[in-house]
């Protein structure tokens, strides 16, 4: 399967909305965090998917911000460490690893 990303938006007759992004990247996929600047942001962007993360008021992050981006970290750390856990299972299996399929959480 080729890498890809999609994005749906869902409004309700009440009018309320919903918006799912779903990022399946290659290669091709760009992630820019800058480092002492004056903001706090990391943006991922891939297939004119873009997606930022930054705290509610960029440069005067609160401790609510801080510990929303340590969840992050460690979801982004969880989520690396099953990569890397399915692909050595499927290299062990004999596979070469390039088909995919979907990811719940």
């Amino acid at each position: 399967m080729d890498a890809y990303s999609y994005t749906t938006v869902r409004v309700d007759p009440d009018g309320t909305a919903a918006v799912h992004v779903s990022l399946h990247p290659d290669a091709d996929m760009t992630v820019v965090c800058v480092r002492g600047g004056d903001r706090a942001q990391i943006s991922v962007m891939h297939a004119r998917a873009d997606v930022t993360f930054c705290p509610t008021n960029p440069t005067a992050p609160t401790a609510g911000d801080v510990r929303a981006a340590r969840r992050l970290a460690e979801s982004f750390a969880t989520y690396a460490a099953e990569v890397e856990r399915l692909h050595s299972r499927t290299v062990l299996d004999g596979d070469s690893g390039e088909s995919g399929g979907e990811c719940a959480a």
